[in-house]
């Protein structure tokens, strides 16, 4: 399979991923926005480190 994530791309991910799983661990937020910046941050983080 192509590689389809350039490095500014990839960099962008592994900062959103980065956020979104301090803000699911840190902030004060209901669980089920707790889930969703988990899950956001494992997409962007996964998407990141695969280069897919």
């Amino acid at each position: 399979m192509t590689c389809n994530v350039g490095s500014i791309d990839r960099s962008i991910r592994i900062i959103i991923g980065v956020v979104f799983l301090l803000i699911g661990l840190v902030a004060q937020v209901g669980a089920g926005l707790r889930v969703g910046a988990f899950a956001v941050a494992a997409i962007a983080l996964a998407t990141a480190f695969v280069r897919f």
